[in-house]
């Protein structure tokens, strides 16, 4: 579980909600190295092998706006997008041109553009707008994303009515933008500060990454030696600089099970854990979470069943009694306390909550364990 979530931010951090961004598989090659595309820059020209839905874009037009957004097919964020980009195409109609460009395929080989075809088809009205296939030369991988220096997708450019780049950014990002474009209201120094914005962000979740691939080095050597100090050291500064953002509850939760778990320091870890109870007030998630790991996980050496209480009960109110995941965990507190009445009473209620369900199963047979007595 912690090899996992720390995997998740080391992959990616959020810069807001919804709003990841995939890495890209390898950079373009050496040899590609175009004028820097700024934004109030004229936009490259739109090369690609073949426009594959809506009619083929050769030119920008003067008084259109354009959107060009970059994605690929095993792009979980690209994917996620599409249906907001096709509210936006129907939003603005003729004003707009939305083309979704597919480039950094894996591999490129004789069955990617049909690959590529079949995704947008299985799409249907979710890709409600132009689309096109770069292909393997990289055109306009190069002349786009190349140039501006973009290294994740999906990224998206917005093309003003005299043909000049705009802006660039997520297009889950870009909708006061666009707005603003459109109206003819857009400024572009206000461009100049969201683009020295995000730099400034991606520089911070580069440093955020490294330390946290610093972290798991440093926890794979405590476990070993156990010597826990170096690991306590980096998960600290992580913390500290993480400070104000999601990733800081994801770093203290991981501090917390490891003081419980792995670590088997529970006097700081069940403190660590009490602030967490606290601050998440009202979280059901989170305060869940955190029960379920003090109350079950294997790596726990020394259970404290009255902490695992209060977050299980804090928990259970947050959601209102009405969460079957959550009542699930509330019933393994009271049965890992021995109070089987009252474990046997919320696993029936978590069972008639989770019907029709992925769980349904499993919290029937752990209602059938409690019944049992074993």
């Amino acid at each position: 579980m912690l090899t996992t979530l720390l995997a998740s931010i080391i992959l990616s951090l959020p810069a807001g909600p919804m709003m990841f961004a995939q890495d890209a598989a390898k950079p373009v090659a050496a040899d590609a190295k175009p004028e820097r595309l700024v934004t109030g820059m004229d936009a490259p020209p739109l090369s690609v092998q073949e426009f594959i839905k809506g009619d083929a874009i050769d030119g920008f037009k003067d008084g259109q706006v354009y959107v060009v957004e970059f994605w690929s097919t095993w792009c979980g964020p690209c994917i996620r997008a599409f249906p907001h980009l096709s509210e936006l195409q129907k939003q603005y109609g003729d004003r707009v041109t939305i083309i979704g460009v597919n480039i950094w395929e894996r591999p490129y080989d004789d069955g990617t553009l049909a690959k590529v075809k079949a995704k947008v088809e299985q799409q249907g009205e979710k890709m409600a707008y132009t689309v096109a296939y770069d292909g393997p030369e990289k055109k306009s991988d190069k002349a786009w994303m190349a140039a501006a220096a973009r290294n994740g997708i999906p990224s998206a450019f917005i093309v003003d009515q005299k043909g000049k780049v705009a802006w660039m950014g997520h297009p889950m990002q870009m909708d006061p933008v666009l707005e603003k474009v459109v109206a003819g209201a857009w400024n572009l120094d206000e461009a100049k500060k969201l683009e020295d914005a995000e730099a400034r962000e991606n520089e911070s979740r580069m440093a955020v990454q490294k330390a946290a691939r610093d972290l798991l080095k440093a926890r794979v050597a405590a476990k070993e030696s156990g010597d826990w100090s170096g690991w306590s050291k980096t998960i600290d500064g992580l913390i500290e600089s993480t400070k104000g953002t999601p990733a800081q509850m994801q770093f203290r939760m991981m501090k917390f099970q490891t003081l419980i778990g792995a670590a088997n320091m529970p006097e700081p870890g069940y403190e660590l854990g009490a602030q967490l109870v606290a601050d998440g007030t009202g979280d059901g998630p989170l305060l869940n979470e955190i029960a379920w790991f003090a109350v079950q996980d294997d790596s726990v050496m020394k259970r404290n069943l009255d902490f695992c209480l209060k977050a299980a009960t804090a928990a259970n109110e947050a959601a209102k009694g009405a969460d079957g995941a959550i009542l699930d965990t509330l019933a393994r507190v009271h049965w890992e306390r021995g109070e089987n009445a009252k474990a046997i009473e919320l696993q029936e209620k978590a069972v008639s909550l989770s019907k029709d369900t992925p769980m349904a199963k499993e919290m029937q047979d752990t209602l059938e364990t409690y019944k049992k007595g074993k």
